[in-house]
């Protein structure tokens, strides 16, 4: 059999285009496919980070920490959120309890809203602490906000014995 060189070309190139094509055909025709579940849980996560420490030198005045304390949440929640405080005294200094202020505020609010201004935990005189709401009314949110705390001593706290409070914080629904 005499082809031609065109005939040739033809036959190399249709031969070509069946080795390409046939494979690619039978396999358009056929597939498998399922569905994918995602589901992710309910995440509600709160941290506090830092050790601050409040040195008074004055008596009755409002004295700022030293060092820095930040309170990170985390929350995927589609319901209000809040944000409690409590306090519990630790350490030997309890003596002093009714001789100290103490007041904490966030440096932002969830969903940028500024300062939270300032939640007294105790006041000078006071023995009992105050448990409260601190940040409300926020919901999807993953920030992290800078705590202030001011403390505050009368002439009855005594300087040879170191207080020390534990605040808790609890991420709640509003």
């Amino acid at each position: 059999m005499n082809l031609s060189i065109e005939n040739r070309i033809a036959v190399l190139f249709i031969s070509l285009l069946l080795i390409v094509l046939v494979p690619v055909a039978s396999a358009q025709g056929q597939g498998a496919s399922h569905g994918l579940t995602i589901d992710v849980q309910r995440i509600d996560d709160i941290s506090v980070s830092g050790s601050p420490e409040v040195t008074i030198s004055e008596i009755g005045t409002w004295t700022e920490m030293n060092g820095a304390s930040d309170l990170t949440v985390t929350s995927n929640a589609p319901s209000d959120r809040k944000i409690e405080v409590s306090a519990t005294a630790t350490g030997s200094g309890n003596s002093n309890r009714g001789a100290v202020g103490l007041r904490v505020k966030a440096q932002s609010t969830p969903g940028g809203g500024g300062e939270s201004g300032w939640f007294t935990i105790t006041t000078v005189g006071d023995q009992a602490f105050s448990d409260g709401d601190f940040l409300t009314g926020f919901k999807n949110v993953d920030a992290s906000y800078g705590l202030t705390y001011e403390a505050q001593a009368d002439v009855n706290y005594n300087p040879e014995e170191t207080m020390s409070i534990a605040v808790m914080y609890t991420l709640t629904g509003a």
